[in-house]
């Protein structure tokens, strides 16, 4: 889980999608800009960033509201993770409801909860809070004060010859600083293909990193400006090349509401993680 920190000298605002006026959104633009720029993968990320909408809309829409089902072919045809849920997309934080049941879980931005104490919802609600969004919300989550980027060789998936970035974290950047993602940047549209990425939280992997997977971002939709995916693809990866397709997702039920109008307070009766 990672939580942004955005905090740099001001700079140029053009590559994300930013204007001149200064309000807070303006100037955080601003710095993140700073920050992409000092580095080619970074350039390459702001670009995408801008092809996706732009950081200024996405962080004056507010709070991102969506459905994620998660289909674990791998582990058998019950592996399915289904919530609706709330994300703030300048605090982070995020409420979940799980579908079926009165159980609902969420992160206020230094602690997990979940409703009733005693539910169990599995992955770890505080693996899960941000995971989802993580994944939909690329490439704006890399707008990220503790994140570096370096431009790799090109990767070729399915016939299209992708750009990549690295992306890796500062220590102490979250539960899983060593998490590393690998970006696939379409060459013409700049829009993310897709990433390879490995899970070094202690919660779903004790045992030290899981191996590198590839997912993909496709069937974009135009939410308020944004350029967001409805639909993924998991596959293992052998040696650099994509192996077994094992996952899918679809994510549906894209709104975007005012940040006053979702409460991500901890309810009465939750345990907290």
């Amino acid at each position: 889980m990672k939580t942004l920190i955005l905090a740099f000298s001001l700079g140029a605002l053009s590559l994300l999608g930013c204007t001149s006026q200064k309000s807070d959104v303006q100037i955080l633009c601003e710095q993140m800009d700073a920050h992409l720029q000092m580095s080619e993968g970074g350039q390459l990320i702001a670009a995408s960033i801008k092809a996706h909408g732009g950081l200024e809309t996405w962080l004056n829409n507010e709070v991102l509201e969506f459905r994620w089902v998660y289909h674990m072919r791998d582990r058998g045809p019950d592996a399915v993770v289904n919530t609706k849920q709330s994300v703030d997309t300048r605090s982070r934080q995020a409420r979940h409801t799980v579908a079926g049941s009165d159980v609902t879980f969420g992160w206020t931005g230094s602690e997990a909860w979940i409703a009733p104490a005693d539910a169990e919802f599995s992955p770890p609600p505080r693996f899960w809070a941000l995971t989802p969004y993580y994944f939909v919300a690329i490439p704006f989550v890399f707008a990220d004060s503790n994140a570096s980027f370096e431009k790799l060789d090109d990767f070729t998936f399915e016939g299209t010859t992708y750009q990549q970035v690295m992306v890796t974290y500062e220590a102490g950047a979250g539960d899983s600083p060593d998490d590393y993602y690998k970006v696939l940047l379409h060459p013409e549209t700049h829009l993310v293909g897709g990433a390879l990425y490995i899970v070094t939280s202690k919660l779903v992997a004790p045992g030290g990193p899981g191996p590198e997977k590839l997912i993909t971002l496709e069937a974009y939709k135009n939410v308020g400006g944004i350029q967001l995916p409805s639909k993924h693809r998991t596959f293992t990866m052998d040696a650099g090349t994509a192996g077994e397709h094992i996952r899918d997702a679809e994510a549906t039920e894209y709104a975007w509401k005012p940040r006053g109008s979702v409460n991500f307070s901890i309810p009465a009766g939750a345990g907290t993680h």
